[in-house]
């Protein structure tokens, strides 16, 4: 990882530990972090940390994330973020302590929606990529670094100054920790 780079980032609730390895970031989640906005579900989330830049305008975010394991509902990705009324957040996440999944929220003034996936295989590293024209946005993910899938395409409205970059949570368990290889804007 290019450690420059995140002299361009901050954190928005910042986690349990950061520590620095050679080229690695490792990020210690906090307890009971999520975001999440639901009145079906009874609950609102905003306390996850997001470790993001401020852009204006068109961009490409590359980001990927190294892990152990993960424990039922911890989670990193990548977010893009307006305000604590309207995001997104994609990540691998693991909804029942054994399969790992693809999961992505998409909230809308407070509402949050959430689909996802079983990818079928054990997993210990993953990159997102995120790009944006305009007021549209494309989310993709890799396997491999080579090979990218797109995952969804959504509409954010107009924000001159948008948070993106990556974030990492632990709903139930401590402990959780994810190294951060890489994240690094392109065209």
């Amino acid at each position: 990882m290019n450690f420059e780079i995140l002299s361009n980032f901050e954190w928005y609730n910042d986690p349990e530990n950061v520590r620095f390895e050679t080229s690695d970031m490792i990020i210690y989640a906090k307890s009971g972090t999520d975001f999440w906005q639901s009145i079906h579900h009874g609950f609102k989330k905003d306390n996850g940390h997001f470790f993001f830049s401020r852009q204006n305008g068109d961009f490409l975010l590359t980001i990927k994330w190294q892990f152990e394991t993960l424990e039922k509902f911890s989670q990193c990705g990548i977010m893009v973020r307006a305000d604590e009324r309207n995001w997104l957040k994609a990540s691998l996440m693991n909804d029942t302590g054994e399969n790992d999944m693809l999961a992505v929220s998409l909230t809308v003034n407070g509402h949050s929606d959430w689909s996802g996936f079983h990818l079928n295989q054990e997993i210990h590293e993953l990159w997102f990529r995120m790009q944006r024209v305009g007021d549209d946005y494309m989310l993709f993910y890799s396997t491999d670094g080579v090979i990218y899938h797109k995952l969804r395409t959504f509409y954010l409205k107009s924000y001159e100054d948008i948070k993106v970059g990556a974030y990492i949570a632990s709903p139930n368990q401590e402990g959780f920790a994810a190294a951060l290889n890489d994240i690094c804007f392109g065209v």
